[in-house]
């Protein structure tokens, strides 16, 4: 389920608080508790971060415990200025970086999800819209951060949190 309150409630946020950029100490607390938040107790082989260093986020899913087999390794990747994606994969191994500018997250919501094993958690679903060099649209890219609680107010605070340290970079919902 989207939030569509919260959306409407930060946009009409008025005043010094609503475009206060996090300070480097609240932008790591943020993190800290979100890689907590990530880590699903069903799968201690697995890791998810998210490593925040001003503006510029990346994204790691590390599974050492992957239903993966392959002749050879393999790793594809794709750059776009600061933002862009890596993956490889070897027998039981995978691993994705994604990195991108909060000033490009052109949406930030959350949902309930559900597992494939049946597991009940929340996504925070950030789109992420980039300009070319001319200013034409770019390419467009959605990626979730999988939350494992249940309770919807830890949730809904976690995005709030994330909204501040995007808007702080200059990103604007569109």
């Amino acid at each position: 389920m989207k939030n569509p309150l919260l959306v409407l409630a930060l946009l009409g946020t008025t005043g010094p608080a609503a475009h206060a950029q996090a300070t480097p100490a609240e932008t790591k607390a943020v993190a800290q508790q979100l890689n907590r938040l990530m880590r699903n107790p069903k799968k201690p082989k697995q890791d998810l971060t998210l490593t925040m260093s001003g503006c510029h986020a990346e994204h790691i899913v590390r599974d050492r415990g992957a239903d993966v087999k392959t002749s050879t390794p393999l790793g594809l990747s794709f750059n776009s200025g600061k933002s862009g994606w890596a993956m490889k994969m070897d027998n039981g191994v995978f691993e994705m970086k994604m990195s991108f500018d909060w000033a490009d997250v052109t949406a930030l919501t959350y949902e309930r999800a559900t597992d494939d094993d049946g597991q009940k958690h929340f996504q925070i679903k950030l789109n992420n819209h980039k300009k070319d060099s001319k200013g034409s649209s770019g390419p467009s890219v959605s990626f979730e951060l999988p939350l494992y609680t249940t309770d919807e107010a830890v949730v809904k605070a976690m995005t709030a949190r994330l909204e501040k340290v995007r808007q702080g970079c200059g990103g604007v919902l569109k």
